[in-house]
């Protein structure tokens, strides 16, 4: 039997900046390569780790792959594997994270130089299909987060880890569940986000959502949508036409092109021909000067930012934000910090440096593409591996505590930088 040695450089006690260092049979590889998004800071990095062989990317969000360009800073390069829609988002996600920083007025470790060396080391790898790194054998399987996201499965002489990244095994619109059919696994390094809670039907929070939409454009007001741009604002698109939303919706912000990578893999979705029919319904918000005349509404637009610290959103809120009438529907969590959870607390935010108060109808949703508590603790134990390590949450001793009791396995509580040997 091998032994794996696994160094978290980040996601312990935290959601966000996921990075995990594995050693085995003489290789190093990251297991993705995150950062922490702070709102009003500079993102927090992982530390340092020298020479890498390769990393494995689970999937595209910047608390998963944000730091990767940091590898290429210099001399040497690693190979990244990931699924291949990943690579056109995470390019997609790296230079706009390079015009945030130039725009907030914080130094970021990289450059867009960086990011070139990192994408053309990019490596397409397919579900279910074993790949080697020298001794070790590596599969992903689809984790049902986003198109293109993926846990993978390291063996190693006998011996297997599974990391899982960020999964879902519930069907979303756009994305199967989690593969759960999957070989032995000794160790499993899971996310936690949400091991303290459930996440709503999904079913309710659409129905919802057209009623708020519905409820909007029938007075006459802005129905404004806000969400990520990977994935969740494509999501609640397809929810709204499927729940019988008849309008014709606006896209805005980096969502656009968003959509046009995603249409560039209909092999990563669950229904290619629903997301098709949704784009059918969809008018993509090209320039500036459109967006006045859509905010003076009806009209329904969905844009980014997901939690309201900037983007097109800003511009809409602005022009509405005295009208009653007009809605904002957050469709995610908000951290605390952002203007969207000033907003839920508050009844204002800051736009442009100043504080408003903001009289349009104010909804929250949930359409997380996370595994919530209870698909959470059947998925380890569907699994059944000898050793649980949790990571990415804010509760990782509860649900371990839990987890001892529900069965028969070993928990292990990793620490910052500190080595575990299995």
């Amino acid at each position: 039997m091998v032994s794996f040695s696994v160094r978290p450089l980040g996601a312990v006690d935290e959601v966000g900046r996921s990075a995990f260092l594995l050693e085995a049979e003489g290789k190093r590889v990251l297991l993705d390569y995150g950062i922490k998004l702070q709102p009003k800071q500079r993102p927090l990095f992982p530390p340092e780790v020298g020479r890498v062989d390769a990393v494995l990317l689970t999937h595209t969000h910047l608390d998963h792959s944000g730091a990767l360009p940091t590898l290429c800073h210099g001399n040497g390069c690693p190979p990244v594997y990931g699924i291949d829609v990943t690579r056109d988002f995470m390019e997609l996600l790296l230079y706009d994270s390079i015009k945030v920083a130039k725009r907030r007025g914080y130094p970021l470790h990289f450059n867009s130089a960086d990011v070139k060396r990192v994408l053309g080391k990019f490596r397409p790898v397919e579900y279910g299909v074993t790949f080697r790194l020298g001794p070790l054998e590596i599969t992903p399987f689809d984790a049902g987060h986003i198109p293109g996201s993926a846990m993978y499965l390291i063996k190693a002489d006998g011996s297997s880890l599974l990391y899982t990244g960020d999964y879902n095994l519930k069907e979303t619109r756009l994305c199967a569940g989690a593969d759960t059919n999957l070989p032995e696994v000794d160790v499993l390094i899971t996310e936690t986000t949400y091991s303290d809670r459930e996440h709503p039907k999904r079913k309710g929070q659409e129905l919802l959502l057209k009623e708020v939409v519905s409820d909007t454009l029938r007075r006459g007001g802005l129905a404004l949508v806000a969400g990520f741009a990977i994935a969740r604002l494509n999501e609640v698109a397809m929810a709204l036409q499927a729940r019988g939303q008849s309008q014709r919706a606006y896209l805005d912000g980096m969502a656009r092109a968003c959509s046009e990578i995603i249409q560039s893999y209909p092999h990563r979705l669950r229904d290619p021909d629903e997301f098709g029919f949704s784009l059918r319904h969809l008018a993509a918000v090209e320039h500036w000067k459109d967006r006045g005349g859509l905010a003076k509404g009806p009209n329904v637009v969905l844009t980014t930012s997901g939690m309201l610290e900037g983007g097109p959103a800003h511009f809409y809120i602005d022009k509405r934000k005295t009208d009653p009438v007009s809605s904002i529907t957050l469709t995610g969590y908000q951290i605390d910090g952002t203007e969207g959870r000033r907003l839920l607390n508050e009844g204002e935010m800051f736009i442009d440096g100043q504080k408003s108060p903001i009289d349009m109808r104010v909804s929250q949703l949930d359409f997380s593409s996370h595994v919530g508590r209870t698909d959470l603790r059947n998925f380890v134990e569907l699994i059944s591996p000898s050793t649980v390590v949790p990571v990415h949450g804010e509760s990782p001793e509860k649900f371990g505590s839990e987890l001892k009791a529900r069965m028969d396995v070993e928990v292990i509580l990793p620490e910052l930088e500190q080595d575990m040997e299995f």
